[in-house]
């Protein structure tokens, strides 16, 4: 499920059950004081953001992909901001059109089509917005795992982290091994994290894990998300790597 904020309507978070791709009524952070205070009419106020994303569904099951142009008019006349629509609607696309591709219910055409049209979307926020450029010391590097070119995910992780003021490095593309390290080992990040797409990546990541905990300044914290994760990938608690679904659970980690 989808939470969003039924005050302020903002994305919240996803969570159980995750395989359930609708919108949910929940409360966020800065709107706890209000919570006594909820009534019907606010979970009614979620009406329209819920049609708005039943008809991105509903083109996509149908092989059409939403154009860009409405996209953008519809969310601004709903008052969504540029990151609650990546991330409270976008992503989560994202991860349902994986899944209906893996049994076969979609197209790999449709699957590339939306995601051109949520990369362009990314791209005109990019452009609209003022985000600073990555900080000389990032608290975070984030990598794709090996043999991950879904990059997407990344792109839009960059965009969450640098409005969100935290300081971070986004590497889209798969790099050498030495590489990640020599990285590493430049920015002595707090905390690192990969990309996965498919639970076999996990061996390289493993494996960079064990080797950067040798550094000089190793990173405090390691953790993985992207699809794999998202799909219920389970850890081995021994190689002391976080599961994150969500970018905001990042957070906790710096």
């Amino acid at each position: 499920m989808i939470k969003w904020c039924a005050y302020c309507l903002h994305y919240i978070c996803e969570c159980e059950p995750y395989h359930e791709f609708d919108i949910t009524h929940g409360v966020c952070r800065d709107c706890i004081p209000r919570l006594l205070t909820l009534t019907e009419a606010d979970q009614e106020a979620l009406k329209p953001l819920k049609a708005f994303f039943h008809a991105l569904q509903k083109g996509v099951h149908e092989d059409q992909v939403a154009d860009v142009t409405a996209v953008l008019e519809d969310s601004r006349r709903l008052g969504i901001r540029p990151i609650d629509l990546m991330m409270g609607l976008l992503q989560p696309m994202l991860t349902e059109i994986g899944e209906l591709w893996s049994r076969g219910e979609v197209t790999v055409a449709l699957e590339h089509r939306f995601s051109a049209m949520a990369r362009s979307l990314t791209a005109h926020f990019r452009s609209q917005l003022q985000v600073e450029a990555p900080a000389a010391t990032p608290a975070l590097l984030l990598f794709s795992a090996s043999d991950n070119l879904h990059n997407l995910g990344l792109e839009m992780a960059e965009f969450f982290f640098a409005i969100s003021g935290i300081p971070a490095l986004v590497t889209y593309s798969p790099l050498p091994a030495d590489e990640v390290l020599d990285l590493i080992r430049q920015y002595a990040p707090v905390t690192v994290g990969f990309s996965v797409a498919l639970p076999g990546q996990m061996k390289l990541v493993t494996d960079l894990v064990a080797a950067a905990r040798k550094l000089p300044r190793p990173p405090r914290h390691f953790v993985v998300g992207g699809p794999a994760v998202r799909g219920g990938l389970a850890l081995d608690p021994a190689w002391g790597i976080q599961a994150c679904r969500d970018l905001a659970e990042v957070q906790a980690f710096l």
